[in-house]
């Protein structure tokens, strides 16, 4: 049976610690299966983010869920861009 009322904090912590747990998102430079990497150039903090955004982030996202089901060691570093006058 389903919450009547959907707590996210609750869940958030639920699946976090099972994504740590299980090591999910953990890439092991030594592991013996075959690697598959995504390098994408982060979003800059230059403005603000927007659809386009969401877009191109989660094609990228879904080509590394389908990797890692596949039982690929996958490389997927994410991060934000600070270059520019806002960081200055």
């Amino acid at each position: 049976m389903l919450d009547n009322k959907y707590n996210i904090e609750e869940k958030e912590i639920k699946w976090e610690k099972f994504w740590q747990d299980e090591k999910i998102y953990e890439f092991d430079p030594k592991s013996n299966k075959p690697t598959f990497s995504i390098d994408t150039p982060p979003p800059t903090v230059s403005g603000e983010l927007h659809i386009g955004h969401i877009y191109g982030f989660s094609q990228a996202d879904m080509i590394a869920r389908f990797n890692r089901m596949q039982g690929k060691n996958l490389f997927y570093p994410l991060g934000f861009d600070n270059n520019g006058l806002p960081t200055e």
